[in-house]
């Protein structure tokens, strides 16, 4: 049962919260197999993991401020630490799957090239401590997007600062939008240096010491002081700066036109299937180019002599799910499909929405380039 505290979300349009952090720890985990050196795995930890939280942060963040229903509810009377704790949720999600996808990484990586899981579990006890600083400061990054990106008087400093940062790309409210994504997550790598500098000594052999936990609370504690203030500071400018926001993605974005149709999608026959191939053009990036990695990822495992690895295996997995990723955005169009094929003459599956060809045609794919992968691997 919801509690009363809680305020309904609508689902993100995109899968980027799982999506590209996994993709971004199957090419950390290659990062790591290249490279038998403990230390040189310590420095490629110490640099790949912002980069898988990074990867996936604006679609972890974005119910705070960028979600439809900050959007749609803002002009409601309800109090901005509800919102704040709605988009701590999805936060949260994200932020535990981004957690996964790295460690995962971190472990395939590290054992591939060392063979030794134990060394590969503490290299990722260092992935793992960024996390928690992560998780503790990423919620004050939508705080300060909240306070700074509000209408100041033209003398005051940070609307200075707005006009002179924002170099054109946006309006000067949005500016803060830009930039504090990675200043916080930069804060978070800062503060998660000392606490990784004692899991390397601790790990190094040195017996656990009062240094040692300094190291680690020291810095938990003011990443703690920064979590209590942030949703004093989101409330602040949680309502103003919504609007602002809402504006300058309209601006950025230009008239709602959509791009036409390819010649093959209009000789289609079935009405459902070219309303479904589409919606998966127009709300797919580059799906050809997402096909072309994946065949071509799958021709160089086919004419390679060695069997793929944990790396190799990861990489797959990843292309695999950037070209599955579109399904997910079609199911959620299969209300509005309906009633738009309510009315005409079809099937009874394809008036509720679905087209099961085109789902087996995208879902088949991979499924033939993973049997022709085993046959090549198990077959003489």
């Amino acid at each position: 049962m919801r509690s009363r505290s809680e305020l309904p979300r609508w689902r993100a349009d995109w899968p980027h919260a799982w999506l590209a952090p996994a993709l971004a720890a199957a090419c950390w985990s290659l990062a790591l197999a290249s490279s038998a050196e403990p230390a040189t795995q310590r420095s490629l930890v110490f640099i790949g993991g912002p980069l898988v939280l990074l990867a996936g942060l604006h679609a972890r963040l974005g119910e705070y401020l960028h979600g439809r229903a900050r959007e749609r509810l803002a002009v409601l009377p309800v109090a901005p630490a509800r919102h704040f704790a709605a988009g701590l949720r999805a936060h949260r999600h994200g932020l535990l799957l981004a957690l996964l996808c790295g460690a995962l990484g971190v472990c395939l990586g590290g054992t591939a090239a060392g063979g030794d899981p134990i060394a590969a579990a503490l290299l990722a006890g260092d992935f793992v401590w960024l996390c928690v600083l992560a998780a503790v400061v990423e919620p004050a990054i939508p705080a300060a997007a909240a306070y700074g990106g509000r209408r100041f008087p033209e003398a005051h400093p940070i609307r200075q600062a707005q006009a002179q940062l924002g170099g054109g790309w946006t309006s000067a409210e949005a500016t803060v939008h830009l930039y504090a994504p990675a200043l916080g997550l930069g804060l978070a790598t800062l503060l998660a240096m000392p606490g990784q500098l004692a899991l390397a000594l601790l790990a190094g052999g040195q017996a656990l010491a009062g240094l040692h936990v300094g190291l680690l609370l020291l810095p938990l504690a003011i990443a703690g002081l920064v979590r209590m203030a942030a949703p004093r500071v989101y409330g602040l400018g949680f309502f103003e700066a919504v609007a602002w926001l809402a504006e300058a993605t309209r601006s950025l974005a230009g008239p709602p036109e959509p791009p036409p149709r390819p010649v093959w999608v209009a000789r289609l026959r079935s009405p459902a299937t070219r309303l479904l191939a589409t919606q998966w053009l127009r709300l797919t990036p580059v799906p050809m180019l997402r096909l072309a990695l994946l065949i071509a990822w799958a021709g160089y495992l086919l004419l390679r002599a060695a069997p793929p690895g944990g790396p190799a295996i990861a990489v797959s997995l990843g292309l695999a799910a950037l070209w599955l990723a579109p399904l997910q955005t079609l199911a959620r169009q299969r209300r509005r499909n309906a009633a738009t094929l309510a009315g005409l003459p079809l099937p009874a599956a394809q008036r509720a929405g679905r087209s099961p060809g085109l789902t087996l045609a995208i879902a088949g794919v991979p499924a033939l380039l993973l049997l022709a992968l085993l046959g090549r691997v198990y077959l003489p």
